[in-house]
């Protein structure tokens, strides 16, 4: 260790980076099953652990601070959790401990990095960037600001197109600010959802009174003063507002990684094994910084969701202290709210569809897609006013359960997951009766190996792979493995230039018509504790989607309801009851400016799918 070092050293049994809701879950679960332990989180976060889904209830007044809490006040404290305000700079995997700033050594014997991620924003050349009411929101901090400013904005741009984009988005609609939506390509998540899908996500925020712009990129932000007035978009087009929020998305935060004196393996994400270790001994990742393996494409990536981040640090706690874990990890899935439609997603309905069958049903006002192989469920994908029980469709993937009896209750979102289960246990159980025999499930892993070994493309990849040398005591990570992919689904991506061109003033836009119906899919301690290591990987895999037949198809045309005023409504989904935290006056929403020449029906570049039946 240097001398510096040497003068304050520290150490803790279980040192924890990051008092995000991984770093926190981790923690907790830890004192639980190690409670003469010794825990401490290192965070450079001023506030406690807080529930980042429910910030777009706490945008619009329905929840206060103290409900933002993901545990009670004192909850670290009550459980000798030691937490360290500090920023964590390297690790000194060889000899065992950290560094933090201002050169102080903290030592441990298991370590785990849960440094999260940060939001992508706007390119920083990008014109008009830094006027006051430009907004990337991420943190708490982001939408206390958001807050103080609502009550004085008439028009907002939101740029971005995943769910971050679409539940902020319904917040401004819920308090009857006039919404521009820019998303950059021309359907909304194309590596989760078909165009179908899309559509039917895309008219119902429309209807529920927003204006979206696809194919649609902000060159720059005009201001007035240094304030916000408007945007300038590549459709030479200039949207006036008073706020513009930035919902790009995410990317892992992997500094540590790239300052650790052992070479840890790492790309959009710190690369873990299915128990979540890292390429260097005694340390693990969990939550958004950590990028895991997908059993049924081979590809690493990290998976920035809530309930992920909890069920990871749920199981990391059990391994570093040596118990036994109760979660696993299996293949992704993802769970949330679209406006007012209820999205699913289990595996994914995209990938391989050379080797799949496609079914897909759009009947009861929903949308359902499944990817089979030899009755085998692969991916599921629904979309409507509710869904399914999501992890018993994970269950039924991950076992390689015959679907025969039940594709068309999946297809039409009348399964019956309780029922379904019970009988199973039933089934099981008399087998073991009459033949003895414990049933096996097929390893997942095993049979997607052998889905993609069928296809021609991936037998041809995967002979050009070069190998690496595998982690210590677990499966071989290949530099093509890694997907090229930030988090927060589609991240968007925007022109750097700005473009001096004759601009049009518009309230609401029209643009090209795209007449393209293709439904394709896009979609330890020691010496030597200076060295520093700072190399990842540059190689990727990436497999080409190509487009399969949908062999059944039921799509229904939804009808178009025509808005002409809104005002904060009780309908928008919620965590808990309205609180009157704050108050803010009801704003009713302008109708369309008479005497617009663009038509509705045109607002997205091409006439919608899902058209008013005729009488």
């Amino acid at each position: 260790m240097t001398e510096l070092v040497a003068k304050n050293i520290d150490s803790a049994d279980l040192v924890i980076i990051g008092n995000g809701i991984a770093g926190l879950t981790a923690a907790v679960e830890a004192r639980r099953l190690a409670p003469d332990s010794r825990i401490v989180i290192i965070t450079e976060q001023s506030h406690p652990t807080i529930n980042t889904p429910a910030l777009k209830q706490f945008a619009i007044g329905k929840l206060n601070h103290e409900q933002l809490l993901t545990y009670p006040a004192g909850t670290e404290q009550a459980r000798f959790i030691h937490v360290i305000n500090a920023r964590a700079e390297e690790i000194h995997a060889q000899d065992r401990y950290i560094t933090l700033k201002g050169g102080r050594g903290f030592g441990y014997s298991e370590l785990l990095i849960a440094t999260g991620s940060a939001p992508t924003g706007l390119p920083p050349t990008l014109p008009g960037r830094d006027f006051d009411g430009v907004l990337t929101l991420h943190r708490l901090y982001d939408y206390l600001d958001l807050r103080r400013r609502l009550a004085e904005v008439e028009e907002a741009v939101v740029i971005g197109g995943g769910a971050h984009a679409i539940e902020t988005v319904m917040g401004l609609l819920y308090w009857g600010i006039r919404v521009h939506w820019l998303i950059r390509g021309d359907t909304f998540l194309p590596r989760m959802l078909d165009r179908p899908a899309s559509e039917m996500v895309l008219d119902s925020i429309e209807r529920a009174g927003a204006l979206v712009y696809t194919e649609t990129e902000a060159l720059g932000i005009v201001g007035r003063v240094g304030m916000v007035a408007g945007v300038v978009t590549n459709q030479q087009q200039l949207l006036p507002c008073q706020l513009v929020l930035v919902c790009t998305g995410t990317t892992a935060v992997t500094s540590l990684a790239r300052h650790c004196d052992l070479k840890m393996k790492h790309k959009q994400g710190i690369l873990v094994d299915e128990q979540l270790r890292t390429s260097v001994p005694h340390i693990y990742a969990a939550g958004d910084v950590a990028a895991i393996k997908d059993p049924q494409t081979g590809l690493y990536a990290p998976r920035a969701q809530w309930y992920a981040a909890v069920s990871q640090g749920r199981m990391v706690a059990s391994l570093m202290t040596s118990s036994s874990p109760t979660e696993e990890l299996g293949v992704p899935w993802h769970a949330t709210r679209l406006g007012n439609l209820s999205m699913l997603t289990v595996g994914n309905v995209l990938q391989w569809q050379d080797t799949t069958t496609t079914l897909a049903d759009s009947s009861r006002s929903s949308y359902r897609r499944m990817a089979v192989i030899d009755d085998r469920l692969v991916g599921y994908l629904s979309l409507g006013p509710s869904q399914p029980d999501g992890l018993a469709i994970k269950c039924i993937i991950e076992e390689g359960l015959s679907i025969r009896d039940i594709k068309k209750s999946l297809l039409k979102g009348t399964f019956d997951a309780r029922s379904y289960l019970s009988r199973r246990r039933t089934h099981s159980a008399q087998r073991m009766v009459t033949t003895g025999k414990l049933p096996v499930a097929d390893g997942l892993e095993k049979r997607m190996q052998a889905i993609r070994n069928r296809s021609p493309q991936a037998s041809r990849q995967d002979e050009q792979l070069p190998v690496t040398r595998a982690l210590p005591g677990t499966d071989p990570l290949l530099r093509a493995d890694i997907i090229e992919r930030n988090t927060d689904e589609d991240l968007q991506l925007f022109a750097n230039p700005f473009v001096t061109a004759p601009i049009e003033l518009h309230r609401s836009r029209g643009q090209q018509d795209n007449a393209s119906t293709d439904a394709g899919m896009r979609a330890t301690m020691g010496a030597n504790a200076n060295r520093l290591a700072e190399r990842g990987f540059a190689a990727d895999d990436k497999r080409p989607l190509t487009p399969s037949h949908i062999i059944e198809s039921t799509l229904l045309k939804a009808p178009r309801v025509t808005r002409t005023g809104r005002s904060p409504s009780g309908s928008l989904w919620s965590y808990s009851r309205p609180l009157p935290s704050v108050n803010v006056n009801s704003v009713e929403t302008p109708g369309t400016p008479a005497g617009n020449d663009v038509l509705d029906t045109n607002r997205r570049g091409r006439k919608s799918q899902f058209m008013a039946p005729s009488a």
